[in-house]
């Protein structure tokens, strides 16, 4: 396992070796870049016996060498996109697994790398929270999930964006990752839950939506029996994520209220109130337009992770917690955003605090335990 701990320290030590780049930017595009890559080469490096179903992924992409193109889509149960897409490597490129999961992998990344950029305000905790709260560790096995949501997540952009055809893009670009894995269908949600936002009026949506799903929560499993997956309905639990979750709301709450009743104080001219290292101008509309900026940003990721919580209550026990993973993985933003909220010294501590925490809570709940069979890690050639 001292292969994870090294990714971490490197993720970590990263704003250091790049803090000779004045253009602050640059240097946390640079920052961000090679953590990527980090675990990017962590990922395809590792042999099939690393990540629970990879080697049942391994087995179908080699029996894929004795199908043909008119019935390539009659051997499992997996959906036919993911499928189509292992016969294109199989017999166009005459690709090995590893490059296979090398192209696979390059995707997800590429969209990791895009998500973050666009909408985090600090990197390095971004790209921790991955590796340490369960994202990583799942991403080592659920391939086809993990590109399902890679491709949803080049699908937020387009929901941001007024217009009938960005909103057609978006739903193709949903579609698109189903044929992947069904659980993409549930991203359909996730175009409403950006373009509506928290108000008296949007109470019907955000609260009367999750109340019919608990209501009437055995009749949607009944619905979904028939026509999506055969699961088992079982009782609702709160478990250790969830409470994360909702505590991170809670936290955004009286940041929130903190910035109401500090207004004037927040929108001083000069102060920092973008990203990492963006320096607004002395202009007050300017700071102002920055603070308007931070409340939208986080205000998505708030809705994403509200949805994530109802979602996750609904599916408790069941396989379709996998549909929660697409909301979720916006605690990345969320968390940052909110610690780049404090002065300087608040957030030199609260960091402090949470990597710390967040490497405990890697080690005991990925490592220790072996959550989907991580540990050992193993090279590829050496299997």
């Amino acid at each position: 396992m001292s292969i994870y701990f090294f990714l971490i320290a490197v993720v970590l030590l990263l704003p250091v070796a790049f803090s000779w780049i004045k253009d602050e930017r640059h240097r946390d595009n640079c920052v961000l870049f090679f953590s990527i890559l980090a675990i990017f080469l962590v990922m395809v490096l590792k042999a099939p016996t690393v990540g629970r179903d990879i080697e049942g992924y391994k087995s179908l992409y080699d029996m894929m060498e004795l199908r043909t193109w008119s019935n390539f889509d009659s051997l499992s149960w997996m959906e036919w996109g993911y499928e189509l897409l292992t016969m294109i490597f199989v017999h166009i490129f005459h690709a090995p697994f590893q490059v296979f999961i090398t192209f696979v992998y390059a995707f997800v990344y590429f969209s990791y790398f895009k998500f973050i950029q666009r909408y985090s305000r600090d990197y390095t905790t971004s790209v921790l929270l991955y590796i340490c709260f369960t994202f990583f560790t799942f991403d080592t096995s659920a391939i086809r999930t993990v590109l399902g949501i890679a491709i949803c997540l080049l699908a937020v952009p387009f929901a941001e964006k007024r217009g009938i055809w960005n909103a057609v893009i978006f739903f193709a670009i949903t579609i698109l990752a189903a044929q992947i894995h069904k659980s993409a269908y549930i991203f359909i949600i996730v175009y409403f839950v950006i373009r509506v936002k928290f108000s008296i009026k949007s109470a019907a949506f955000y609260v009367g939506i999750p109340m019919i799903l608990m209501v009437f929560r055995s009749q949607f499993y009944g619905l979904i029996n028939s026509y999506l997956k055969t699961v088992q309905e079982s009782s609702i639990a709160l478990g250790g994520n969830l409470i994360v979750y909702i505590v991170c709301l809670l936290l955004t709450g009286f940041i929130w209220l903190y910035y109401e009743q500090n207004n004037k104080k927040f929108l001083r001219p000069g102060d920092r109130y973008g990203r990492v290292g963006d320096t607004l101008s002395t202009d007050s509309a300017a700071a102002e337009n920055n603070l308007v900026d931070y409340f939208d940003t986080s205000g998505l990721a708030v809705r994403m992770i509200y949805m994530a919580i109802i979602l996750q209550l609904f599916s408790t026990g069941t396989v379709l917690s996998r549909m929660a993973e697409y909301l979720q993985l916006f605690i990345l933003i969320l968390v940052p955003n909110n610690i780049m909220r404090l002065n300087y010294k608040s957030r030199v501590i609260l960091r402090g605090i949470l990597y710390f925490f967040a490497v405990i809570y890697f080690w005991r709940f990925s490592l220790a335990d072996n959550a989907l069979d991580i540990v050992p890690y193993q090279f590829f050639w050496e299997v």
